[in-house]
């Protein structure tokens, strides 16, 4: 996944302003640094199509839309 994806939830964290259930849609708008695990995996900033924002949401707790 990278900047500009079009995605959906499978699963929203506590950082997420407001309540938005699995499967919400999204873009991602940036990466977010300061990775805390030891596997490879990468957090973004997306914001919901309602204008929700989540901080810092975990790339396998998203799936991308395909066209």
């Amino acid at each position: 996944m990278q900047v500009g994806d079009l995605v959906e939830s499978i699963f929203l964290h506590g950082d997420t302003r407001g309540y938005y259930p699995s499967g919400h849609m999204g873009i991602i708008v940036a990466e977010v640094s300061g990775k805390t695990s030891t596997a490879d995996n990468d957090k973004f900033r997306v914001v919901w199509t309602c204008g929700g924002v989540s901080e810092s949401m975990w790339d396998y707790d998203l799936k991308k839309v395909g066209a």
